[in-house]
């Protein structure tokens, strides 16, 4: 159903391109099949890696076992929606669930009960509602302090589990020669495009597209043009947003 809709959205215009994908290798699937669908050449380039950190897991699992003096916990991506459906499996006992972003919601396995509208931690921070207990925030060791600084604020008491870390990959000169040619890249975070900058340079003669407005922002502090940015942080936002860039 998703290349038929593709299909039907943006017809022919990315027939041809060469897209760089660069995100890690477990995720790249979906975006790669519909990209392929459309007609586009993809080169699967993923830039960065996800491992797990055990004493984040191990932390969360401690917490999670006093769920009853938990009043939330909050998951800031999909990496860390894994770990804690992990744990739902395992039996861990789950309090109330705020995710940010439907990505991040669906990927937890467990009902959710708070979902920000946009997939950004300023706007879940923006979004939460004010209190006085105790938060569990699940995040990756490189997440800035947006988030639990946010809750903070609004009067929570926050425990961080970092229970993955991002590391930089290292693309083969093959790979490398195909991106540089390539007519676009899309970055779907942050530490993807610092290593495209580390590797590929600042200079790329293609259309950089970014997931979102904190990825942007990174993408440009990296001395990065950012030539568009996806709508919505989605598959189908960053498909359109390519789209777009190569419409007539």
């Amino acid at each position: 159903m998703t290349s038929v809709s593709a299909h039907e959205s943006i017809g022919d215009v990315l027939v041809g391109r060469r897209i760089v994908v660069t995100r890690p290798r477990h995720q790249q699937a979906e975006l790669t099949e519909v990209l392929t669908s459309v007609g586009a050449e993809v080169v699967s380039m993923p830039l960065i890696d996800i491992v797990e950190v055990p004493s984040g897991i191990s932390t969360l699992r401690t917490q999670l076992a006093d769920a009853e003096n938990i009043a939330w916990v909050v998951v800031s991506s999909p990496n860390g929606a894994r770990v804690v459906a992990a744990l739902h499996e395992e039996g861990c006992a789950m309090p109330a669930v705020a995710a940010i972003g439907e990505a991040t919601a669906d990927a937890i396995g467990h009902a959710v009960d708070f979902v920000s509208r946009r997939a950004n931690a300023a706007s879940l921070v923006e979004e939460f509602p004010t209190g006085d207990g105790n938060v569990v925030v699940v995040q990756g060791e490189r997440a800035d302090s947006t988030l639990v600084d946010g809750l903070v604020r609004k009067g929570w008491t926050v425990v961080r589990c970092d229970v993955y870390r991002t590391i930089d990959t290292e693309p083969t000169d093959d790979e490398l020669a195909r991106a540089r040619g390539a007519d676009a890249v899309v970055f779907a975070s942050g530490s993807a495009a610092k290593n495209w900058a580390r590797l590929v340079g600042r200079t790329f003669d293609g259309v950089i597209v970014v997931i979102g407005p904190v990825t942007r922002a990174v993408a440009e502090e990296a001395g990065l043009v950012v030539g568009t940015m996806a709508d919505e942080a989605s598959i189908a936002g960053i498909v359109g947003a390519l789209a777009s860039t190569f419409s007539p």
